[in-house]
């Protein structure tokens, strides 16, 4: 059985955002594009280790085919870019949004690429950047690809984690009894996951850290991203649902469960039955090679020949890194096979109206034959009947 990857707690090494950028610019050449220009501040943290959020004044990374990558920033920023970024880098600044002609970040940015070169962009970009984006325009995900199978470093980052929303978890449940009140819930499970962080990691950078940690109490939790009132009560029986969710420095995981308070109530035993079943489809397929429409086929065609099929309401499972939602994804239509290095969520589940919900998650590294599963949490209907205190 291979073992769970050690956690890392420190940032990026200047090799590595290298090797992420030789990977950028190997998928350019393969595309003939003489530039690739990143809008989104997600792609820009990965190349960069800087982290912001996009407003009125653009920041915009030009990456050539080779040399130093050109961040295009307003001047305000320029102390942070240098204190938070890592590796070949050359700042070009430009002082303020709105400026004099002249001195307007489009400006400072048309100087940057070649008036007949090819250049790639993001789909994400604004219409307003992409007007003004000089050369022969062309869309591409190269930052979705690139991204999509992950380093040893990225790896030990997200098991790092999943340690801490597995420890979140832990609290939330800890936490729950009849009449509880979502807000202490989600205060003392995301301080909790915080307080960690900070131990881990003290120079952790809050622009890219955030956590969550919520339960859909049984009337609400048929509607999976329906977001709980504060005052919301739990309940005697269930199903709940929790979400424990979090970006730790950078890096986004979830675990997730169905459990119950005291007893599960007759009607929902079926249902969760199915549920776990179906998730066990999927773990069952879970290795190099398998496509990933395909395992999302075979949990929806048991779920449906079970007669639930009517109350699946999303995919099986989707990707994580830099985000917690992001590609790969385990869902009919995307036909791409399993790789090592990939890591993903399976969640197979069923939202039944008047009943609840039924849903698992957890955060899943595929190894060189199988998987790993990096988060921890209760899992068996004995063990997610939570008896009241």
């Amino acid at each position: 059985m291979v073992k769970k990857p050690k956690a890392i707690k420190t940032p990026p090494s200047e090799e590595e955002l290298a090797n992420r950028l030789k990977n950028v610019r190997n998928k350019m050449i393969i595309e003939e594009l003489d530039y690739f220009v990143c809008f989104d501040p997600v792609n820009i943290y990965y190349l960069t280790n800087f982290a912001f959020y996009v407003h009125e004044r653009p920041f915009l990374l030009i990456i050539g085919r080779q040399g130093p990558m050109k961040f295009l920033i307003p001047l305000l920023e320029e102390a942070h870019v240098k204190d938070r970024a890592i590796g070949d880098l050359a700042t070009v600044n430009y002082y303020e949004f709105p400026s004099p002609p002249g001195l307007n970040w489009y400006e400072k940015y048309e100087e940057l690429i070649e008036n007949d070169s090819n250049v790639g962009i993001e789909p994400a970009m604004t219409m307003e950047i992409y007007q003004k984006t000089p050369g022969n325009k062309k869309v591409s995900d190269i930052l979705d690809e690139v991204r999509i199978i992950k380093s040893d470093y990225e790896i030990g980052r997200i098991v790092h984690a999943c340690k801490i929303v597995s420890k979140g978890h832990k609290k939330l449940l800890k936490m729950c009894k009849p009449g509880m009140a979502e807000f202490g819930i989600f205060q003392e499970a995301t301080s909790a996951m915080t307080s960690k962080i900070i131990q881990d990691i003290p120079k952790a950078n809050f622009k890219a850290t955030e956590t969550t940690a919520a339960v859909w109490p049984p009337d609400i939790s048929h509607e999976p991203h329906l977001v709980p009132d504060i005052f919301a009560k739990m309940q005697e029986g269930g199903p709940h649902v929790s979400i424990v969710q979090a970006q730790v420095d950078g890096y986004g995981v979830e675990v997730e469960r169905t459990f119950f308070l005291g007893h599960i109530p007759e009607k929902a035993k079926k249902p969760f039955e199915i549920m776990f079943n179906a998730r066990k489809i999927a773990y069952d397929m879970l290795k190099p090679g398998e496509i990933m429409s395909e395992i999302d086929k075979k949990v929806r065609e048991y779920i449906s020949k079970n007669g639930y099929g009517d109350y699946i309401i999303h995919r099986t499972g989707h990707g994580f890194g830099i985000t917690g939602h992001e590609a790969p994804y385990v869902a009919e239509g995307y036909d791409r096979e399993l790789e090592a290095n990939m890591v993903i969520s399976i969640e197979p589940g069923i939202y039944i109206p008047d009943i609840g919900g039924f849903r698992h998650s957890d955060t899943i590294l595929i190894t060189e034959d199988s998987y790993i599963k990096l988060t921890k949490a209760p899992e068996t209907l004995e063990d997610v009947i939570i008896k009241n205190n």
